[in-house]
């Protein structure tokens, strides 16, 4: 099995800010080579969201080859490749976007999707990203470094393939209910969730869920604003917790807001455009200022059994 796994992490909101890409080869199922690059923008604006996710800054990519001047280094490794990459729609779509700010062909490759498959193959898992994946693998890296990133990925479609015992990666994702996607000079095709697909027999221990204490008081008097879908409870009964430790829940982030507590387990580790309205704004009010605790779903039970 033979494929490049891919990560662009990104300056700010817009597709063609690429400031850093990870490489991870695999030929015949081993990985054979990696590579890192950062990446100077041609807008030089990072912003704060996205430096608190990956910690790049205008400084660190001040002297980096722009994205024109390395795409001569970058082509081979895209050119009659399959590419792979964990949430291939967000990658994909920065490298278009950022060839088109160049006026660059598009190369010829097929893609895959590692976020399509994990959906698919691990049906059981709370959620399909990263370092979800990882985790249930046993597989340990720091994410939202492009280089870190891309290696992960390609570990997911390794670990996979070791269960289904299938060396051809196309027949392989057709199996985990995915159908390539392919770029090329004149356009392209997305990568394509199939109906019918085989899920993995790999074991799954749901975490079990902690005690609550009523004596924990970390929330008297203060405003608690919830975002995302809790394992552990319903939002009805979030809500009533707060209220029996004398706390007032919130329907928004504002000024008033001390906690924000997000449903998924690594907050930070979130690219800009998988947060939600409240932790983007929650965020943007730290930077400025304000104490607003971030507690992801963990820690919350953590305050309330304290």
């Amino acid at each position: 099995m033979n494929f490049i796994a891919i990560d662009f992490e990104t300056a700010n909101e817009k597709r063609d800010s690429a400031c850093s890409i990870g490489l991870t080869v695999v030929k015949n199922n081993q990985i054979i080579e990696q590579k890192y690059y950062l990446i100077k923008p041609n807008e030089l604006r990072f912003a704060p969201i996205n430096i608190s996710i990956h910690g790049i800054r205008a400084s660190d990519v001040k002297n980096a080859k722009t994205f024109d001047q390395l795409w001569p280094e970058l082509l081979p490794y895209f050119t009659n490749n399959i590419i792979m990459a964990h949430n291939a729609a967000f990658d994909l779509s920065v490298l278009r976007h950022t060839l088109d700010a160049y006026h660059i062909p598009y190369p010829n490759c097929r893609y895959g999707c590692t976020m399509i498959l994990s959906r698919n193959f691990f049906p059981h898992l709370e959620n399909a990203k990263l370092n979800t994946v990882n985790h249930h693998l046993g597989l340990e890296f720091n994410h939202h470094h492009a280089s870190a990133d891309a290696h992960a990925c390609a570990n997911i479609v390794l670990k996979m393939q070791e269960e289904l015992q299938c060396a051809d990666l196309e027949e392989f994702c057709q199996m985990a209910g995915l159908k390539l996607g392919t770029l090329h000079d004149a356009g392209y095709i997305p990568a394509k969730k199939l109906k019918k697909t085989v899920t993995s027999k790999r074991n799954f221990t749901p975490s079990p869920l902690p005690f609550i204490s009523s004596k924990s008081d970390v929330f008297k008097h203060k405003t608690v604003v919830f975002t995302g879908t809790l394992k552990s409870m319903s939002r009805l009964s979030a809500i009533q917790l707060i209220s029996q430790h004398g706390g007032t829940v919130g329907s928004s982030v504002t000024r008033k807001t001390d906690f924000l507590i997000v449903s998924h387990p690594a907050v930070y580790e979130l690219q800009p455009h998988e947060m939600s309205t409240k932790l983007k704004k929650a965020i943007e009010l730290i930077y400025k200022g304000q104490a607003i605790q971030i507690l992801n779903e963990s820690e919350f039970l953590e305050q309330l059994t304290k």
